[in-house]
């Protein structure tokens, strides 16, 4: 038996998901335990049908360390917290409107998570972290007396064992070469990710909530590993300042409820209930499918999706066109 796997005598969830299977089921045909999604792999360019519980998910994803505190703490409070939430989007799917201002606010904090949690999004904070790491080990290294004080205050503090500090030339050579990354924890990954949240959440709460309900012909809505799209909604070149943010005004927030339904948050925003056709529902689905991260996931190869300005396209013709966009055609 693996102790660390078990805690208090229970054994420990360890496939954690970053997207909620509860939220997944409602882009299947079914919300039952066989309920099966279509994946569209735009890294691998595949596709193939599988379970919710398969895809957006990696193991202990949630897991944290810390003293008193047990691995799958946060873990266990994301189930709780999707145990409130899933009943609520079950109702939106089924009633096609909004519910309570209580059950938008649950979905206004799953928004808010799904939005910050994601491992583009831990790549990104690792990736900063290791550029600042390496900024100022140059600089420590640039000359021996900058390095003596510097990992000599170190040593004096507690943080390297005098033993194993380097030699200045051995050390100067290991930074140079650069062969060497910067990891960061999991715990820090997941209380950054709570602290984004709670940025993110007022924000949402800001915006009028449009609710758009697809029509039986149009092939419904696609979501994704990434299923929170943030966007300017006027197309422009906008130089430096290219990347939209939630506190800016002339952006839009994509959210797909379900397999026929999508929230749209706006400042100002029209809000309401509206019908969408096909060519809307494909104009979302494009920048869906555009802010997904590695896979689309969809209730069958019927769904549509614009592709240039105008053209219309099906989803089984997406394999092909990522890979003519990524240039492997």
């Amino acid at each position: 038996m693996n102790k660390s796997n078990h805690v208090g005598g229970e054994k420990l969830a360890r496939n954690h998901h970053w997207v909620p299977q509860c939220y997944l089921k409602g882009f299947a045909k079914s919300r039952s335990k066989n309920a099966k999604l279509y994946v569209t792999d735009k890294t691998r360019y595949t596709t193939f049908p599988t379970s919710p519980r398969n895809i957006a998910a990696a193991r202990d994803f949630n897991r944290v360390e810390g003293a008193g505190v047990p691995p799958d703490h946060v873990e266990s409070g994301y189930a709780k917290f999707e145990s409130l939430v899933a009943p609520v989007l079950l109702k939106m799917a089924v009633s096609h409107e909004f519910g309570t201002a209580e059950e938008l606010n649950l979905v206004l904090n799953l928004i808010a998570l799904l939005s910050v949690r994601t491992p583009r999004m831990r790549e990104n904070v690792r990736d900063f972290h290791e550029r600042v790491a390496r900024k100022m080990m140059a600089l420590n290294v640039s000359t021996r007396e900058r390095y003596e004080a510097s990992f000599g205050r170190a040593v004096e503090e507690g943080y390297i064992e005098r033993d194993e500090l380097l030699g200045y030339e051995e050390m100067k050579d290991f930074v140079d070469r650069g062969q060497y990354t910067i990891d960061v924890s999991t715990t820090r990954h997941v209380a950054n990710e709570l602290e984004l949240a709670d940025k993110v959440l007022p924000l949402l709460a800001q915006r009028t909530w449009t609710l758009v309900r697809a029509g039986s012909d149009t092939g419904g809505f696609v979501t994704s590993d990434h299923p929170v799209g943030l966007q300017w909604i006027e197309r422009k070149p906008r130089g430096f300042y290219s990347s939209p943010g939630f506190a800016l005004p002339g952006t839009e927030v994509l959210f797909p409820v379900s397999h026929d339904l999508l929230m749209v948050g706006e400042f100002g925003g029209p809000g309401g209930i509206l019908e969408a056709n096909k060519k809307q529902v494909a104009f979302a689905n494009a920048a869906l499918i555009w802010h997904a991260d590695r896979q689309v996931y969809a209730r069958d190869e019927k769904f549509v999706y614009i592709r240039g300005e105008r053209e219309l396209r099906s989803g089984k013709d997406l394999v092909s066109d990522l890979r003519l966009q990524d240039g492997k055609s």
